[in-house]
């Protein structure tokens, strides 16, 4: 009985042990899986980050001042990406800087473009940074929203889709002049499952819940829907492709060469994300708000989180005050308006913002005045008949002076928070 009993016992350790093991080996692979992610999504953004501070200019010849030209092109070009104001040449302290162009260049070279000789250079992002805030310009960090765009041409006899597959010279003209812009395209690839999610008269429609739905697998922050017909182009961009549908679109046109018409409709759609997104440098919020966050179901719901809100441009500083339950309660610096904090929060999925209202009753506190006798001295509100004629106050059946009137006192000042719901 004895040995069986250990055996029992060795049995029942072996399994729990077994359990163990099996946890821990399942956390090691999840946590593999989980900075595998993480380092793809770096990666990504990293390169994102670096096209946006290098450049490449045809040169026309080899003559010192066509080289200086190129180069003073070149730095106006990483600007406006870096920016994402495409006028921002034309302001006053960049234009000053133009002349000094060497001091922010950091890698320079030559390569050739359609058999053209090219410059190729690298510059200075923090450097970039300083001149822009000096000019009091915007800065557009990363990552930036991608956005789908579904090209429909209409040619004499027949509407047609421009899918990546199709090797339509109008792709790579459209992403070059992403590219430009530093503004992520991304085109629907024209496979079974696309022919079937979509119809050419929903596109050429603009049905928001159609072009919704074939949209959804490529997980874009915003989709376009792009018209061409002869030398002319319009187009509806949804900025916000989760809410496709309850958002009016914005609209644009353009004509000409296809080369100009995809220039002017990327410029105006990055224009328009450089305006929500963007961060205008040295211009800090007058102070730290309150950031309540709730629906924490993990510790790693947390640090996505965390990560996630140190990442966004309007951000400066972010400090954890308290995690309560699944709320965590931060203080939040914040570069620019809330408005532009919050355009950054919303473009999250995860992310939903909660309106919080204050009721009436804790808007004021009423005051209960205090019952006072004839000489002035204060009657305990245990002995007070309320009985009231001719405004006096019986006490022991005896009338004494009159009971002020209540007053209604503001309450303590409640401080406003930003208040959002985690679905991650």
């Amino acid at each position: 009985m004895t040995q069986f009993r250990r055996f029992t016992i060795a049995a029942s350790q072996a399994s729990s042990y077994d359990q163990r093991l099996r946890i821990e080996l399942s956390g090691i692979v999840m946590l593999r899986i989980f900075f595998l992610s993480l380092a793809l999504f770096v990666g990504q953004t990293s390169a994102m980050a670096a096209s946006i501070f290098n450049a490449e200019v045809v040169l026309d010849d080899s003559d010192a001042a066509t080289e200086q030209l190129a180069k003073e092109q070149a730095f106006v070009d990483v600007l406006i990406r870096a920016s994402g104001q495409s006028n921002v040449g034309e302001n006053p302290v960049v234009k000053k800087a133009l002349p000094t162009v060497n001091q922010y260049i950091t890698q320079l070279g030559y390569g050739d473009v359609d058999a053209q000789r090219s410059l190729i250079l690298g510059f200075d992002d923090a450097k970039i940074r300083t001149l822009l805030t000096q000019a009091q310009a915007k800065y557009w960090g990363v990552p930036r929203p991608e956005v789908l765009f579904w090209v429909v041409q209409d040619q004499a006899s027949s509407r047609n889709v421009v899918w990546e597959q199709s090797g339509s010279s109008l792709i790579n003209e459209l992403k070059a002049q992403g590219e430009r812009r530093g503004l992520p395209v991304l085109m629907p690839v024209g496979d079974f499952d696309d022919v079937v999610a979509i119809s050419i008269p929903d596109l050429w429609g603009g049905f928001a819940q159609p072009i919704a739905e074939a949209s959804a697998r490529y997980n874009p922050a915003g989709v376009a829907v792009v018209k061409m017909r002869g030398n002319q182009l319009s187009w509806q961009l949804f900025p916000n492709a989760a809410t496709m549908g309850k958002d009016a679109p914005i609209e644009g046109r353009a004509s000409g060469a296809t080369a100009d018409e995809f220039a002017t409709m990327v410029d105006d759609i990055s224009d328009f994300y450089a305006e929500r997104f963007g961060v205008t440098l040295g211009v800090a919020d007058s102070g730290a708000k309150k950031l309540n966050v709730s629906g924490m179901a993990s510790a790693e719901d947390f640090f996505v989180l965390e990560r996630t809100l140190k990442g966004l441009n309007s951000v400066a500083a972010l400090r954890l005050e308290s995690l309560i339950n699944d709320t965590a309660t931060f203080r939040v610096s914040l570069l620019a308006s809330e408005d532009v904090f919050h355009n950054e929060m919303q473009s999250d999925r995860r992310l939903r913002r909660v309106e919080t209202l204050l009721s009436p009753v804790e808007l004021v506190n009423i005051v209960t005045p205090t019952p006072l006798a004839a000489d002035g001295s204060v009657v305990d509100a245990a002995v007070v008949d309320t009985t009231v004629a001719d405004d006096a106050v019986v006490i022991d059946g005896q009338a004494v002076q009159s009971i002020a009137p209540a007053v209604i006192a503001p309450i303590d000042p409640v401080e406003a928070s930003l208040d959002y719901q985690w679905n991650g």
